[in-house]
């Protein structure tokens, strides 16, 4: 193999080891942004039942983005 497949390879195998890491942070992120949201609603005077419906609509879940990527593909 020459120098710059090894390098590819090498920077391929870092991305296989980093990629669920950063699917978890975006999971992550995204309870703590939906909560946060359902809270500042209550908190403007929205009842707690109606607050978290609007906040199931919170954009932007992981599958809707990995089914664009598929779709992409």
């Amino acid at each position: 193999m020459s120098r710059i497949s090894l390098r590819a390879a090498w920077k391929a195998f870092g991305l296989m080891v980093r990629v669920p890491g950063y699917a978890i942070q975006w999971s992550n992120g995204y309870k703590r942004a939906r909560s946060e949201f359902r809270r500042q609603l209550v908190a403007d005077g929205i009842p707690p039942e109606e607050a978290r419906e609007l906040a199931d609509l919170y954009p932007f879940k992981m599958g809707d983005l990995i089914e664009a990527a598929r779709e992409a593909n």
